[in-house]
């Protein structure tokens, strides 16, 4: 029987096999997978330029090799246009489901090497906890089907403001964790606990965590804090899996230790005022890391531009609404910049913007910089004149205001079929990549409904819905802030 192989034409680490109605088809995936947070033994790839001094490229393979096993002389092999094959996130989703993800290797397993060096025993976790007994039924957990749905009045408000979107969110939406951002995904801010769990081996603050947890000091039995503990108690919907009581327990750990460490910082205050130079260094550091943790807290950021070669990666921020109406100056802001100066030409296009979209649009502070500079907007319409797809085959296109602002006019369109942003993060020299090792941010690679749909007055906000349709451990940590969140309802 002839065994059909498809094989990347760029150099590859990773084969995933998928065993389907008997035939085996091997793939040669990308650079994606970190096998550990070492940079002495990550992938050159995946680590930022500025820390190896070098330009390195690592993206999808451009093409692709139909060839047959039979005849490994024969390279007579027929180029296969990547355009015809679909979508590869939607196969990458299929695979994860199946627990054959390029993802797969996460970056806590990717300590095991490092602990083993320095002597530690890989049956026990950094946490910790003896973890042998657990490791089996943890990973069951992480294979578990990701859910489907997360609320249904999200659901709801999405039908009445895009039906078609709606729909397709409806029927197909998924999420799941990625090793490294990319184009079309997303990026989203990990509380400041999972921040300080997950960079425990580069800082300070992170060491004291780990000593603490593995103290006698530390008990991990929660307590009920408010209504929300009980209410999702009584209900049934509080997780009490293996991988849910390693989330706690680490989490409680590093919930207990910010209040300490905050109550000491507050202490030394003189007259309301702290100096930051009589801290310790610990203190110092974890006080830089609550304030940059409440600058971006609970962002949900999508990955509009990167470029591999020099580092540079630019987000825009889904879940910071700024107006959902527009006024002269808040349209010539989003047409033209803060720093245009008025003619003839502007007013020409003033005008029909403020018709098209004067009494419902949506804009956001899309990031801290660039914030004079005409918006972004981006939007799901594929034949959009003056758009452009910012990643082959996602749905997602960035541009095309005029077009936009006529078809709404003509009632082609509608105002909330747009998402226009004021703003964006411009990452230089690898930052982001540095800051997702680092325990900042968490790369999600997602569906396109999940990163068009618009984030207006949601009654589950989109990080919890984003963190809960990965599953695994991103659901049980939006669980656990959600306890904090008192201001808002039990679905």
């Amino acid at each position: 029987m002839l065994l059909p192989r498809l094989v990347l034409s760029s150099p590859s680490t990773l084969i995933l096999g998928l065993v389907a109605a008997g035939i085996i088809i091997k793939v040669d995936a990308f650079h994606t997978t970190l096998r550990t947070v070492s940079t002495s033994t990550l992938p050159k790839c995946a680590i930022p330029t500025f820390v190896l001094g070098e330009k390195r490229r690592c993206q999808p393979p451009t093409k692709l090799y139909m060839s047959y096993n039979d005849d490994e002389d024969d390279d007579d092999d027929d180029i296969i246009d990547p355009n015809e094959l679909g979508d590869w996130r939607q196969f990458r989703m299929n695979l994860a489901e199946t627990g054959l993800s390029s993802a797969s290797t996460t970056l806590e397993e990717g300590w095991i090497e490092e602990e083993e060096e320095n002597g530690l025993s890989p049956s026990t976790s950094s946490d910790g906890i003896n973890s042998s007994s657990m490791d089996n039924n943890i990973e069951n957990d992480k294979k578990e089907k990701r859910p489907k749905s997360v609320s249904k009045k999200n659901e709801e408000l999405l039908l009445s403001q895009n039906e078609q979107l709606a729909n397709e969110y409806i029927t197909g939406v998924w999420a799941h964790e990625a090793p490294v951002p990319e184009v079309g995904g997303l990026v989203c801010r990990l509380p400041l606990e999972a921040e300080i769990y997950r960079n425990e081996r580069r800082s300070g603050i992170g060491k004291k965590l780990r000593n603490y947890l593995e103290s006698d000091e530390y008990d991990s039995t929660p307590v009920k804090t408010n209504r929300k503990d009980e209410e999702e108690e009584q209900r049934g919907s509080v997780s009490f899996s293996p991988l849910a009581a390693k989330t706690v327990f680490w989490y409680r750990g590093a919930q207990n230790l910010v209040k300490k460490e905050l109550e000491k910082i507050t202490s030394s205050a003189q007259n309301g005022r702290i100096d930051p130079s009589s801290l310790s260094k610990n203190s110092q550091e974890l006080l830089q890391l609550y304030l940059e943790n409440q600058d971006t807290w609970q962002e949900v950021c999508l990955v509009a531009e990167r470029d591999e070669q020099n580092g540079k990666t630019t987000t825009l921020v889904l879940n910071r609404p700024m107006a959902f109406k527009v006024t002269e100056m808040l349209g010539r802001l989003v047409l033209f910049g803060a720093n245009a100066n008025e003619n003839a030409s502007q007013a020409e296009r003033l005008g029909p913007f403020l018709t098209a979209f004067g009494t419902d649009c949506a804009i956001y502070v899309g990031g801290p910089d660039g914030m004079g500079e005409p918006s972004t907007m981006i939007h799901g319409i594929k034949d959009l004149p003056g758009s452009k797809e910012i990643s082959p085959g996602l749905g997602v296109y960035m541009g095309g205001i005029d077009a936009a602002v006529s078809g709404v006019l003509a009632g082609k369109y509608k105002p909330l079929d747009f998402r226009f942003f004021v703003g964006k993060h411009v990452y230089k020299d690898g930052n982001l990549d540095a800051q997702v090792l680092l325990g900042k941010y968490q790369p999600i690679a997602c569906a396109r409904s999940l990163a068009l749909k618009q984030c207006i007055q949601l009654p589950k906000p989109l990080w919890h819905e984003v963190l809960e349709l990965c599953g695994g451990e991103l659901k049980e940590i939006s669980s656990l802030e959600l306890m904090k969140r008192v201001d808002l309802g039990v679905e």
